[in-house]
C-alpha cells in the first residue's frame, strides 16, 4: 500500500503505475532515478565542438547566422557558448591607424594637458566632448578573453546622431542633431542649447571644452564663438591665423571620456532591445543617462586622465590595451 500526504506537497499524489515504477528502479539499480541514456553525450560534445570550430573560424559571426549555419537551435548554442566553452561577447574598438606624426603630436598634446591641469581638481573642469552615432547593427567579438579587437573606422550609417559633454561632476546630454551634423547644426547646439545649460549651473566662466578636429568644429564660425563664450579655454584644433589655446591632436577619440567610457555604458544599455523608430530609441538613451551617478562621472573622469598620462609615458600610441 502507498500512503501519500496529498496536502504536504500541494500538488496531486503519484499515481498507482508511477509508484510501481518506481519500486521496479529501487530492487534493480538501488534508485529510482532514470539510467543515462546512451548517445545523448557524444551528441552534445559533437554539437559542442562544431560550435567551438564555427567561433574560431568566424569569431564576428552573429549568433543568429551561426546558429543557421549549424542548424542548431539559438538555445541550445548559447548553452554552449556559455557554460560548456566560457565564450562571452567583446564589443571591437573602432580606431584610426596611427603614423609618426600622429603619435609624436598625441605625446606633445598630452604633455601640454599634464602640464597646464596638473591638480585633480583642475582636471575635473574639463568638459570632454564627442558626438556618436547609433548603428542599426551591434558587432561582438566572440571570445574567452579580450582579444582588444580593433577595426578600423569605415563610414556606416547611422541610427541616430547625438552629443555630449561631462566632466567629473556633470554630464550634459544627450543632444540629438536631427540629421548629420554641419557646422550650422553644430554651432545652434552651442549656442542654444549647451552654453545655456552651463550658465543654468553657473559653471561656464570657470570651465574648459574639449572637442575633436572634425570639419564642424573647424569652421570659423564656431570658433570664433568658442573664443568669445571660452576665452582661452577651449580645446581644439585650430589654424595658424586663429590657434586654440591647447591643441587637439588628430584621431585620438580613445583620449576622450566620452569615447572611452561614456558611448560604451550607454550602448549596452540600451542593446537589450529593438527599437520600433528612432524616438522610441531616443528615450531609451535619455533613460540610460539618467543612471549616471556622480561617482561613476569621478571615476570616468580619472579613466581619461589615466589615458592621457599613459599615452605620454607610451609616445602617444593607442592606450586601449594599456588600461585595465
Amino acid at each position: 500500500r502507498y500512503i501519500v500526504e496529498h496536502p504536504r506537497f500541494q500538488k496531486p499524489a503519484p499515481t498507482k503505475v508511477t509508484m510501481l515504477s518506481w519500486e521496479k528502479k529501487l530492487f534493480a539499480t538501488g534508485s529510482i532515478k532514470d539510467l543515462p541514456r546512451s548517445g545523448r553525450t557524444p551528441t552534445q560534445h559533437e554539437t559542442c565542438a562544431a560550435v567551438e570550430e564555427s567561433i574560431n573560424r568566424s569569431p564576428l559571426k552573429s549568433r543568429r547566422k551561426r546558429s543557421a549555419e549549424l542548424g542548431i537551435p539559438r538555445s541550445t548554442m548559447r548553452e554552449h557558448m556559455k557554460k560548456d566553452l566560457g565564450i562571452r561577447p567583446w564589443r571591437p574598438s573602432f580606431v584610426n591607424e596611427l603614423s609618426d606624426n600622429d603619435r609624436d603630436n598625441r605625446k606633445e598634446c598630452c604633455s601640454e594637458l599634464l602640464n597646464t591641469f596638473a591638480t585633480i581638481p583642475s582636471r575635473g573642469k574639463v568638459f570632454f566632448s564627442d558626438e556618436c552615432a547609433i548603428y542599426r547593427r551591434n558587432v561582438f567579438f566572440w571570445s574567452k578573453e579580450n582579444p582588444h579587437y580593433m577595426e578600423e573606422i569605415e563610414h556606416k550609417p547611422p541610427h541616430v546622431m547625438m552629443w555630449a559633454a561631462l566632466n567629473a561632476r556633470h554630464v550634459i546630454g544627450p543632444y540629438f542633431f536631427n540629421g548629420s551634423v554641419n557646422h550650422k547644426s553644430y554651432l545652434e547646439m552651442l549656442q542654444n542649447w549647451f552654453v545655456p545649460e552651463l550658465d543654468a549651473l553657473g559653471i561656464r566662466q570657470d570651465v574648459w571644452l574639449q572637442q575633436d578636429g572634425a570639419p564642424p568644429h573647424y569652421a570659423l564660425s564656431v570658433r570664433e564663438f568658442l573664443n568669445d563664450s571660452f576665452p582661452n579655454r577651449w580645446i581644439g584644433r585650430g589654424s595658424p591665423v586663429s590657434p586654440a589655446p591647447l591643441k587637439w591632436p588628430a584621431r585620438s577619440p580613445n583620449l576622450t571620456t566620452c569615447d572611452n567610457s561614456l558611448w560604451g555604458y550607454i550602448k549596452e544599455i540600451i542593446q537589450s532591445r529593438r527599437y520600433q523608430n528612432n524616438e522610441e530609441l531616443k528615450d531609451a538613451v535619455r533613460a540610460a543617462f539618467a543612471t549616471i551617478t556622480p561617482t561613476m562621472l569621478r571615476k570616468m573622469s580619472h579613466r581619461t586622465w589615466r589615458r592621457i598620462i599613459l599615452c605620454y609615458e607610451n609616445d602617444g600610441a593607442h592606450t586601449d590595451t594599456l588600461v585595465e
